[in-house]
């Protein structure tokens, strides 16, 4: 068999994902915490890039737009983004990392706590609550110890030993003052385990001797598992009773501390808002809170001067330019495809927004 060498041309369809590319369908998947996390790294590395401050009413009339439009001329790139893109084909690769929910705006009542300077701790209520009690010296350190090592769930971390060692007092008394402290606010604190804690919950409710306190005492691991059978076979009691007695349970805070914890929580912020007037639906764009970015004219008046900076010098500031101009433009982008996303939503969901859940039709990439 004889090798040969032969030239052969071939014709083919490619799409390459340039870095502008692979940035906009990177930012499009982005949440908008993750999204202001982005743009916040980004301000901090490129010192090209910088935010728009408000100008004040007298710089404003004497310049209103010129900082915006400068920034907007520079910005110019030959290369644009189809509007046609196949976005299947890189959503598994690039996609976010970021765990997705979803979250029905409601408007709630403002309570009292939320105007509060500084919210109380665990610690502190339970301290407040020991010196309301009237301690004596004893009671005192022993109860400082075990809001010492009470953890954020609520739970005594140290063991009874433990306390009575360091307090250096006979361990009968500090099983007094742990007492005393399981009585205290919030219900089922200051205890040793889960069922502990569940056990002085329904004792302050009133409940001891019933059948609420045997599931919790005798059959919490069956509970746990929803083994319903081996708790009825074991108290000789129907399945209904049960069932009415694992409700009241289920009421029951398995984390006695989690009302005092310090975590502030993170709302879910909408990009996109649609509104109805009339008998039309309106898209309006969230861009509160994102800051607006512009080219650092001092950078730019770098390049334009050539010769007051070096060869190295005017690379590296070509560079981050390059880089915060994909950035502008990606972010751009991002807003005009979740409009035109929410434009094709409320086109095939109409009687969704009009009719509620009921009517709502599944719908694919």
């Amino acid at each position: 068999m004889a090798l040969e060498l032969r030239q052969q041309l071939k014709l083919t369809q490619q799409l390459v994902m340039t870095p502008q590319l692979q940035l906009a369908i990177r930012l499009l998947q982005l949440s908008r915490l993750e999204l202001m996390d982005t743009i916040q790294q980004e301000l901090e590395q490129n010192p090209v890039l910088e935010e728009a401050v408000e100008d004040s009413g007298a710089d404003k009339e004497k310049q209103p737009q010129e900082q915006e439009s400068d920034s907007e001329k520079e910005v110019v790139i030959d290369e644009n983004i189809p509007d046609d893109i196949d976005w299947r084909n890189y959503i598994d690769e690039y996609n976010s990392p970021g765990r997705t929910s979803y979250e029905i705006e409601r408007k709630e009542h403002v309570g009292f706590e939320q105007f509060l300077v500084k919210k109380r701790s665990l610690s502190d209520h339970l301290l407040w609550q020991l010196m309301m009690s009237g301690p004596d010296d004893i009671t005192k350190r022993v109860g400082s110890l075990i809001v010492g090592n009470i953890n954020a769930d609520g739970y005594l971390d140290a063991s009874l030993e433990e306390i009575a060692t360091g307090a250096e007092v006979p361990r009968e008394n500090a099983l007094d003052v742990l007492n005393l402290m399981q009585s205290f606010d919030p219900p089922g604190v200051c205890a040793r385990n889960l069922k502990e804690s569940l056990l002085i919950q329904i004792s302050q409710l009133g409940l001891t001797n019933t059948l609420v306190e045997k599931i919790i005492f005798n059959h919490l691991s069956d509970l746990e598992n929803r083994n319903i059978a081996p708790i009825c076979r074991a108290l000789g009691v129907d399945k209904k009773s049960i069932l009415r007695a694992v409700e009241i349970i289920q009421g029951l805070e398995p984390k006695p501390g989690r009302v005092f914890t310090d975590e502030s929580p993170q709302h879910i912020v909408p990009d996109v808002y649609v509104y109805k007037y009339d008998d039309d639906f309106v898209i309006l764009l969230n861009d509160s809170g994102l800051p607006r970015l512009r080219i650092n004219t001092l950078y730019r008046n770098c390049l334009m001067n050539a010769g007051q900076v070096s060869a190295k010098e005017k690379e590296y500031i070509r560079e981050k330019l390059r880089s915060a101009t994909w950035l502008i433009r990606s972010v751009h982008q991002r807003k005009k495809t979740i409009f035109r996303v929410m434009e094709s939503i409320l086109k095939f969901q109409r009687t969704f927004f009009d009719k509620g859940v009921s009517h709502l039709k599944p719908m694919v990439l």
